[in-house]
């Protein structure tokens, strides 16, 4: 039961922080570095646990696949999320001198809480194990090829929205970057979001 509290807490404080950053948010090294290494240990716990649990049975070859998916799948996540967030974020300085603040749309975080939740359904109800649970060689043995594969592509979707995390992160820091790089600017209320 407390894996599924953690669950919904993680959740909530994922959204929250969502909702946060369409408010404006300080931009800062730890919040643009710290945080997307942080998903990147979660989904990377995921896929150990994945591997573990498929070594010595008959589909280790499927998983040797489904990485190399997850891989090419986290990439094309981060180029995608870093030219379009390039393009969408707003870096601002509401008092000269004063720390720098940035806004974004809510969209790809709200796909990686979605995949998140998705992940850990597919996982208690296929394969019957809790969420951050791992599953045992037995329980990945016994699947259906058809729940693997549903598993698999999920892992591929997470791969990519975390991928989006990376890559907004990254096109965010950049920007910021380059903002405290050129002229001051008079105070600046948050920009209003386009379209």
């Amino acid at each position: 039961m407390e894996d599924y509290v953690i669950l919904a807490l993680f959740g909530l404080l994922l959204l929250r922080r969502t909702y946060r950053m369409t408010q404006g948010v300080p931009a800062g090294a730890g919040r643009l570095v710290v945080l997307p290494a942080f998903y990147v240990a979660i989904y990377v716990a995921e896929l150990a646990g994945t591997w573990v649990a498929s070594v010595g049975t008959g589909r280790m070859e499927w998983t040797y696949v489904a990485f190399a998916a997850d891989a090419l799948m986290l990439a094309v996540g981060t180029w995608l999320s870093y030219r379009i967030t390039s393009q969408h974020v707003h870096v601002y300085q509401p008092a000269v001198g004063g720390p720098w603040y940035y806004r974004l749309r809510p969209l790809l975080p709200v796909l990686y809480v979605v995949l998140f939740f998705v992940r850990a359904i597919i996982g208690t109800v296929v394969i019957g194990i809790v969420p951050f649970g791992f599953p045992t060689s037995a329980q990945f043995d016994s699947i259906s090829t058809t729940a693997l594969v549903a598993l698999y592509v999920v892992d591929a979707l997470w791969g990519l929205t975390t991928g989006f995390l990376i890559g907004r992160s990254s096109a965010v820091y950049r920007a910021w970057k380059n903002a405290e790089r050129s002229p001051p600017a008079p105070p600046a209320a948050p920009p209003p979001l386009p379209g």
